[in-house]
């Protein structure tokens, strides 16, 4: 039961601290845990008889439940051990990186307060804050004398390729224009640099974060909370309490089959692993990190199948990660035609003539899923380590501007796939199989526009067919 004791301050004002008992610890001692409380103005008598025991039962439910163990953490610190003791073991390390750089804005809003003390209506201002014109801020970065002098000019077509970017965007750097922090990043890494030493940060005010923006900051800090209940910090997810920011509409960019015809004709002017890779997402839809992620033994060309049982991301400071796909269902078996068939196999001879030529050069080994194997990536840096899927994404809008073509952005070949299947009135189950989608209602949320038009189509069709009917029939 708990213990209160009343003390009275010089000034002659009253607090009362409150003592409970936690067990006992390794050498018999009893464990006591304190809180003081000190009552509001005017509260006397049986009313602060009343609140005192009120303040005491709920002080003893806390300790009993194991909540107050931790009572004066603040957030800063529950982030740092969400890092450490979950993120870092659990997910995947893009999603820890992505996160990690999420983590600034947090402590700058939350960091010092108590985690205990934190309320919907907390979470609910950061969001404002976030939302408001001027949060957003796109540096851009240019190189040091630092970084210039380890890029002497015969070194530097060798170091875009470690890089994993292009020559015009070495050419760019070392001219003293600005670059995004992707390709600074992955410049610093290839040379051995911290990247605040190869590079200056230059700092733009923007506009706002998007929705879809903050709501990764909410699906974060839910898990943070989440894990602080778990760990029996707080009694409740204050995030469950706060409304969720609302996500920004997805606008779907699919080429029209015009467009199709004219990009695959221009591939035949792209370099050859691009071109096979962009074929490859307009032919079976997969996401980009899927793509670059196959390896031959992944496909069977007498069957006519590919598997996709991974994917690729590069992280900044780790370099390649494989890892398992997005979803349980991402993991799947696609059919392919004759002329994906077809395309794989000219790309295997061109492969293996590209790898006679790097000789001993090549990586024969690659670590993947933890395991070192036979390297028999489908698409690599020159060398055979494992390509960067950056390097297609920025790769694809210049390619298509050079050739006139819409701009639309490389996972839109994925969204071409699906509007070209439920054009042919495929199934949306199986349109949703062969995208990976957890669910089929992900693929009837993000396709609605193009089925209603495929169901219009076939209205119309079929209207045809029985205006067809009664005129034979009335003949």
């Amino acid at each position: 039961m708990a213990k209160i004791v009343k003390r009275t301050k010089k000034d002659g004002s009253c607090s009362y601290l409150i003592r409970v008992s936690n067990g006992y610890d390794r050498t018999g001692r009893q464990v006591m845990l304190n809180r003081t409380f000190t009552p509001p103005a005017g509260l006397t008598g049986k009313r602060l008889e009343k609140e005192l025991k009120r303040q005491a039962d709920a002080f003893e439910q806390e300790v009993h439940n194991g909540i107050t163990l931790e009572a004066s953490m603040k957030m800063d610190d529950l982030l740092a051990r969400w890092f450490t003791e979950y993120a870092e073991k659990k997910l995947k390390p893009k999603t820890v990186y992505d996160y990690k750089r999420l983590a600034p804005r947090i402590s700058g809003g939350l960091g010092q307060l108590k985690v205990c003390q934190i309320r919907p209506g907390h979470l609910m201002a950061f969001y404002s804050n976030l939302e408001e014109e001027g949060i957003r801020q796109d540096s851009k970065y240019t190189a040091t004398a630092a970084l210039l002098s380890l890029l002497p000019p015969h070194t530097r077509t060798q170091t875009a390729k470690a890089a994993g970017i292009g020559a015009e965007t070495m050419r760019t750097l070392c001219s003293g224009h600005n670059v995004s922090r992707t390709t600074a990043e992955k410049v610093a890494g290839a040379v051995g640099l911290p990247l605040s030493k190869a590079f200056t940060e230059h700092t733009k005010a923007g506009g706002k974060l998007n929705g879809n923006t903050v709501q990764h900051y909410h699906r974060m800090l839910s898990s943070v909370f989440s894990k602080a209940v778990q760990w029996g910090l707080i009694a409740d997810n204050p995030c469950k309490r706060a409304e969720s920011p609302k996500a920004a509409e997805v606008d779907i960019q699919a080429l029209e089959e015009k467009d199709i015809a004219r990009l695959f004709a221009a591939l035949q002017d792209a370099p050859t692993q691009y071109s096979v890779i962009t074929q490859l997402a307009l032919l079976i839809g997969a996401r980009r990190g899927e793509i670059c992620a196959l390896r031959w033994s992944d496909i069977d060309l007498t069957a006519g199948t590919i598997t996709i049982d991974r994917t690729l991301q590069t992280i900044p400071g780790m370099g390649a990660v494989f890892n398992p796909p997005k979803t349980k269902r991402s993991r799947r078996c696609v059919r392919i035609g004759p002329d994906c068939i077809e395309l794989l196999q000219d790309y295997k001879r061109y492969q293996h003539r590209e790898r006679l030529k790097v000789g001993t050069e090549w990586t024969r080994k690659v670590e993947i899923d933890g395991k070192t194997v036979n390297n028999d990536l489908l698409f690599t840096k020159w060398n055979g380590q494992p390509i960067d899927p950056g390097a297609v994404t920025t790769w694809f809008p210049e390619f298509l501007k050079a050739h006139n073509l819409p701009a639309v952005h490389f996972h839109s070949l994925r969204h071409t796939n699906a509007s070209l299947l439920i054009a042919a009135h495929v199934p949306v189950t199986t349109v949703s199989g062969r995208l990976g989608h957890a669910k089929t209602s992900t693929t009837t949320d993000i396709y609605a526009g193009f089925i209603r038009s495929a169901d219009a189509a076939a209205a119309d069709a079929l209207t045809n067919v029985f205006d067809r009917i009664k005129e034979e029939g009335y003949a």
